[in-house]
Parts: structure tokens; sequence; C-alpha cells
């Protein structure tokens, strides 16, 4: 019989070797891509066998979903704050998030490359990626009308195409930027930006 510390050890070690292999996946993801990344250089970059891998992740779809769902926790930590009661408003928090993007480009670029690979119906990110946009867009098209109510961003576009444009805007960036970090400034171009959104 196993004891309940064991349990707890296990599970905590196994934990800890989940997060581990997700960190190696997010950078041979964002190196790669997708397709060109093997599963034996995870597990070589972990110190693991393969098989011991995919005891933690049966394929790697399954850990493309996980890496991917990190990275998103992440990311709606910041996004959706201000709807769990920060009382930010919802340009700080778009701007927080971007100056944050900036200092994780292995992240930012792990990002670009996958959306750009699950464009196709049968990329196993394809369904992942368009529930994310479906659902941060309905969560931006209830910020930005709150926000203006308040006056904080102007009302002569609608929240619905306003939230389209700070995605193309944002994703648009991330690309520019990466191609010529020393020449593009993610941060600065997005906070002009703000200046038309609150306009």
């Amino acid at each position: 019989m196993i004891q309940p510390n064991a349990r707890r050890t296990q599970a905590e070690r196994s934990k800890a070797s989940r997060e581990k292999i997700i960190l190696a996946a997010t950078k041979f993801f964002a190196q790669n891509g997708f397709r060109a990344t093997k599963l034996s250089e995870i597990a070589q970059a972990v110190e693991m066998s393969e098989p011991g891998l995919l005891h933690h992740f049966p394929s790697k779809n399954h850990l493309l979903i996980g890496v991917l769902e990190e990275r998103d926790r992440l990311d709606q930590q910041r996004y959706v704050g201000v709807a769990d009661g920060e009382d930010l408003p919802v340009v700080t928090s778009l701007r927080e998030l971007v100056t944050h993007n900036e200092a994780v480009p292995g992240l930012v670029q792990l990002f670009t490359v996958l959306v750009a690979e699950s464009i196709t119906a049968d990329h196993p990110g394809h369904d992942f990626f368009r529930k994310r946009y479906q659902n941060l867009r309905e969560i931006g098209i209830e910020l930005i009308s709150k926000s203006q109510e308040k006056g904080e961003i102007r009302n002569d576009i609608s929240a619905e195409d306003l939230i389209v444009m700070i995605f193309a805007m944002m994703d648009g960036l991330q690309i520019q930027w990466l191609l010529e970090p020393e020449k593009i400034s993610m941060t600065k171009e997005f906070n002009l930006f703000l200046q038309f959104l609150t306009g």
C-alpha cells in the first residue's frame, strides 16, 4: 500500500518532470516549429528516455497542447486580470501585456511560429488557436465596451471591431519585432496605437 506522503512525493516529482519537459519543448518548438521538432530531442534535453517522456505526454500532439496551455495561462493572467477585479483600465492591461512580451522573446517566437503553422486545418494546434482567439475576443469585447462607457476608449468604433484591430496590431508587431528587434520597439509602437484607441 502506497503511503499518502509517498503519493504526494510522486505527484510532486511528476509535476516537476512535466514542467521541465514543457520548458524544453517550448524552446524546441520556438526554434524549429512543431513539425520539425523530434520528441527524442526534447527527451535528450531533459535527460529522459523517449518512453519516459511519453509517460507524461502520450504523444507530441499532447505535448504541444501542454505547451500552448501553459503559455496561454501566463498570458491570460495578465489579459484577464482586468476582468477579475484588479480594476485596471483595459488600456493599462494591454500596455503591460505588450511590455511583458518584449521581455520574453522566446515565448513570443513560440507563439508566432505555432500560430503560423496552425493555419492549416490538419495541424494539431488549429482548433486550439481558433478557440483561443474566439475566447479572447469575447473577453475583449466586454472589457472594451465597459471602457467605452467610462470614456476611456473611443466609442465611434464598435468594441467588436476594435478588439480585432488590437490583436492584429499586437500580432503584427510581434512578427516585425522578431525579424528586426534592433529597429522595432513593440512597446513604443503599441503606445502610439493606444493614442489612436483613446483619442
